[in-house]
């Protein structure tokens, strides 16, 4: 049924996007390490990808159906893979980072236009299951890429992540061009919402920034609170923007359709959660437990499988249950999750996290992939891939904030934790900086010389008691995420009558925030 080469070409570009977000989450300390970085520096190899992502990728739909879906592909994929070079060779953070940037933007360009490629080479039912298929596909990507991103670290280095997406990257490229037919929306507006892209990068930027000053060696409260500021104001100025805005990015006539202003919004919700306790939860394994990345690959293997079984089969039961029902189910199961793993003794160790994993992944699976039926179905063929585009900015979008406020929480609990600990053996300022980077078992092997065996011993409790607390703690205050999107779901959902909504949006496309 499904042999076109669209089809398979843009299914690989879904799992490499997918794969990229995840693979790096269990290599984060090992990168630490080999750049010299700070565990809360560490959180910008994540979201710097997916804040470009956030900002680009409904812009660069745009650009697709003007420009030409294939062409897109084409330049996205070259700027993918150049920048996947870069991350692979980066020999400092912040050229790592750069390049994860450019992921991001290549990845923009290349998944609005594998959708747009998609839908044009099917019709009906058929471009129902591919985008299915598509879906499928990256949650599968998304969730083995601990595995993998724990295998390639362990048994050959970090950088070749990022370096094997160079012979998956030619393989698209070449298919692309021999297999797949030039295609764009002549009737499409040529003009691209730029100052409201600047506004929403610059916005997202500044919160994360802010957020990163908050804590750490480069610890500055006052720019910290200015630069948060500076968000806000930017973010609202974005709103005021995009109200008079021919084809901008985030279209108010969408918006004002609750099922898809739910399915925004909860998306939003739902990445900073997910990512956020992906995050931490791999810190955890590596920190807290020893794991090595290919061992805490392994140790996530019963999440991924959950997440990515319960995320493939989930849009099946909407034929035999409401859709609004099997979204609050699977919040029901994220948060018991989350609040199983926060009041669990850390001596429990992996495999009392075990099951408090599977009831996260239970819940984060479904939940994407509903919130995009719920948000696709409230919208108009004619505007899925901009449908589509919205509600992977917001998803990433959230998602790094998440990994920032991850790292802001539990940077803070674990030093108030600490420092509490040990009043009675304190430390030097280099000795304190030694717990700051990467790699705990080696940090608390430094400290050993020049103390005593009594003070050693202190020095182990502490540190390890005071990241699990953090870990708890962090996951503790975030339960009321799952459980907030529960209630958007019942107060914004409600019965999807879409037909008459839809239409009416439909007919005016370049109207945005008119009203």
């Amino acid at each position: 049924m499904f042999r076109s080469p669209a089809l398979i070409v843009i299914a690989v570009v879904f799992a490499i996007l997918n794969a990229d977000i995840t693979t790096v989450n269990v290599a984060l300390v090992t990168v630490g390490k080999d750049l010299h970085s700070d565990l809360e520096d560490l959180q910008w190899a994540l979201n710097s990808y997916m804040l470009a992502f956030a900002a680009l990728i409904v812009a660069a739909g745009r650009l697709a159906d003007v420009f030409g879906r294939r062409r897109c592909l084409l330049l996205g994929s070259l700027l993918f893979a150049i920048a996947s070079l870069i991350c692979g060779i980066a020999p400092t953070l912040s050229v790592l980072v750069i390049g994860r940037v450019l992921q991001g933007a290549g990845g923009a360009l290349m998944l609005p236009s594998g959708m747009a490629i998609v839908s044009a080479a099917y019709s009906g039912e058929k471009r129902a299951a591919a985008l299915g298929i598509l879906v499928g596909m990256a949650g599968v990507a998304q969730s083995i890429g601990p595995l993998v991103g724990g295998f390639l670290t362990a048994e050959v280095s970090w950088r070749f992540i990022f370096l094997v997406n160079l012979p998956l990257i030619a393989i698209v490229m070449i298919v692309a061009l021999r297999g797949i037919q030039e295609s764009r929306d002549e009737t499409v507006s040529r003009r691209v919402d730029v100052p409201g892209v600047i506004l929403l990068a610059g916005a997202l930027t500044s919160l994360l920034i802010g957020l990163d000053l908050t804590q750490g060696s480069d610890r500055n409260p006052a720019l910290a609170i200015g630069l948060t500021t500076l968000s806000l104001i930017l973010f609202g100025v974005f709103t005021l923007v995009e109200r008079v805005t021919n084809n901008a990015i985030v279209d108010g006539k969408l918006l004002r359709l609750r099922p898809f202003l739910c399915s925004c919004v909860a998306s939003c919700l739902l990445g900073f959660v997910f990512f956020l306790f992906l995050f931490i939860a791999a810190l955890y394994l590596q920190e807290e437990l020893g794991y090595s990345a290919f061992t805490a690959g392994i140790a996530l293997v019963p999440f991924s499988l959950v997440l990515a079984v319960t995320g493939v089969t989930s849009g099946r039961l909407t034929s035999r249950f409401q859709l609004t029902h099997l979204l609050i189910t699977s919040c029901v199961s994220m948060a018991l999750g989350l609040v199983t793993l926060s009041f669990l003794p850390a001596s429990y160790g992996y495999l009392g996290m075990i099951f408090p994993f599977m009831l996260v992944a239970a819940g984060a699976g479904p939940g994407f992939t509903l919130l995009n039926t719920a948000g696709l179905a409230a919208v108009p063929p004619k505007r899925s891939g901009q449908a589509a585009g919205i509600i992977y900015m917001f998803r990433f979008g959230g998602g790094a904030v998440g990994v920032a406020v991850a790292s802001v929480l539990h940077g803070a609990f674990f030093n108030s934790h600490f420092i509490a600990r040990l009043s009675e053996t304190p430390l030097s300022a280099a000795q304190q900086r030694l717990l700051e980077q990467p790699g705990a078992v080696e940090r608390l092997r430094q400290l050993e010389s020049g103390l005593m065996a009594s003070q050693i011993e202190q020095i182990r409790l502490a540190f390890h008691e005071s990241f699990a607390a953090a870990f708890a703690n962090t996951l503790r205050l975030n339960v009321i995420l799952p459980i907030m999107i529960a209630v958007l779901v019942i107060v914004l959902m409600g019965r999807q009558n879409n037909s008459a909504e839809a239409l009416t949006v439909d007919s005016s496309p370049n109207e945005s925030f008119s009203k």
